[in-house]
């Protein structure tokens, strides 16, 4: 398997996020109260039901070659479809609800080994999970191989593509080395994103 193919800048107005260092998942796992196990965090809203039946059934491949848990970040009217895809699997109580966006976001990202963006929450949130060390494994729009391929910041896979989206999943979980390197990219490119952003808006008010 190709590792880019098959498989949001560190903004100041979320100061919370970039404390976190990419090294504390299992402290912040503990201070959530999750189980102390390897964890994927999949941010809402969940509103695309392709996408939501794609990550139950990716989630359930992992969730049988290794001992890992599901966090479910926000809401969504198909979030319902996930939690009965993977009931119906037998791994339903591997994934775990959290529905306080605002409140636990930080909390809640720098409890996760790897993130997997909503398909529709947009750029920002995308450099948000850099910005706070966490690889990725994000669908092939072009907005995120734009960002996420050429730093090796996390993996891509293709619409529909279960088992490329399970393969990338299951990589990242069971290598803390990957992830290690992985988060540091991904840091290194929101803070790039982060200084690009400024230098532009300093040209505008410049001009």
């Amino acid at each position: 398997m190709n590792n880019q193919s098959d498989v949001e800048p560190m903004r100041s107005d979320i100061p919370v996020i970039a404390r976190i260092s990419p090294h504390d998942a299992i402290v912040a796992r503990s201070v959530l109260g999750l189980a102390g196990l390897p964890t994927i965090v999949a941010i809402g809203p969940f509103d695309d039901r392709a996408h939501a039946e794609q990550l139950a059934a990716a989630f359930t491949m992992v969730r049988r070659r290794c001992q890992v848990q599901l966090v479910l970040l926000g809401t969504g009217i198909e979030r319902a479809t996930i939690l009965r895809r993977t009931l119906s699997q037998g791994v339903r109580t591997s994934v775990d609800v959290e529905k306080d966006l605002t409140g636990r976001w930080a909390e809640v990202i720098a409890a996760a080994d790897v993130v997997v963006p909503s398909v529709t929450a947009g750029p920002i949130t995308l450099l948000d999970v850099l910005a706070a060390g966490r690889p990725v494994v994000a669908r092939a729009d072009p907005a995120a191989v734009e960002v996420i391929v050429p730093a090796s910041a996390g993996f891509v896979y293709r619409s529909g593509d279960v088992t490329g989206m399970a393969r990338a999943l299951l990589r990242l979980v069971i290598s803390p080395e990957l992830r290690t390197g992985m988060g540091c990219r991904a840091i290194e490119v929101a803070q790039r994103h982060h200084r690009a952003t400024d230098a532009a808006a300093v040209y505008g008010q410049d001009k």
